[in-house]
């Protein structure tokens, strides 16, 4: 009888010591994701911003195919 309560409590010892091992390294993981994120905000790390939309004036007009024509409408337009 001794041995059998023996080797379940060497059982319990070592199911409960490999638990306790893998919350640790988890615990380590997710300490160490945190503090990179901290660190980077901290420095000013690059940060993802949302893209400009660009708008145009209302008087900006579309070329046409001829360039030409339009270069010219322009520089009289504004002289």
């Amino acid at each position: 009888m001794e041995s059998s309560g023996c080797m379940g409590l060497m059982a319990v010892v070592a199911v409960s010591s490999s638990v306790a091992l893998v919350a640790l390294q988890v615990h380590r993981r997710l300490a160490s994701d945190f503090m990179k994120k901290f660190e980077s905000e901290l420095v000013g790390g690059p940060r993802i911003r949302p893209k400009k939309k660009v708008r145009f004036a209302a008087d900006v007009a579309e070329p046409s195919s001829n360039n030409e024509e339009y270069r010219r409408r322009r520089l009289r337009a504004s002289a």
